[in-house]
């Protein structure tokens, strides 16, 4: 909470804070870079490729609404959801689009966001398709970009994992489910 603070205070004190989305274009193609490079970490299974461009204090919501931070390392999570003998995933894909082009503030921050679409194969072997949004807060320090904050999420209620259950279960099925899918 006191990195939040101190953030938002440096964000407020830094001149006027007019945004801009027309950086320079060597910001916008590292920024486009490390779009890609997220991408190709998580499509090749390889999150340890992210971690040169993660900020020192990044925070990351998945898609479980569980939090990525030192306290518990992108590695560690995706050991725990895809690597474990009780891992509920085989694997991801995603195919993130941004929706506009980073707005940048002072030249030392940027905010994004957009779309992708997440393939999960799950280990029955069942796979979906979910269709997510994402804000991400970017950082520049010693001349590069770096992921501060990411939230991705989805419609909890119309979704392809919700809609599979809703016919046979009803509502109350679906919940009990995802519990069970979902619970580690």
């Amino acid at each position: 909470m006191k990195r939040l603070l101190i953030f938002l205070v440096i964000l407020i004190s830094t001149g006027s804070g007019a945004a801009t989305n027309t950086g320079a274009e060597a910001d916008h193609e590292q920024l486009r870079q490390l779009l890609a490079t997220a991408r190709e970490a998580i499509n090749a299974a390889r999150p340890e490729l992210l971690a040169p461009f993660l900020h020192e204090d990044h925070v990351i919501t998945v898609i479980t609404q569980e939090i990525v931070n030192d306290n518990k390392p992108l590695q560690q999570w995706y050991e725990e959801w895809f690597k474990k003998p009780d891992a509920p995933l085989r694997r991801m894909t995603t195919e993130p689009k941004a929706s506009i082009l980073t707005n940048i503030y002072d030249g030392k921050f940027g905010v994004c966001h957009g779309t992708s679409v997440d393939t999960y194969e799950l280990k029955d072997g069942r796979t979906f398709k979910m269709d997510a949004k994402w804000t991400a807060t970017v950082i520049k320090e010693h001349d590069q970009w770096k992921l501060l904050a990411l939230h991705v999420g989805v419609d909890p209620i119309d979704n392809a994992l919700i809609n599979s259950y809703r016919g046979a279960l009803g509502l109350g099925g679906v919940m009990i489910e995802i519990k069970r899918l979902f619970s580690n």
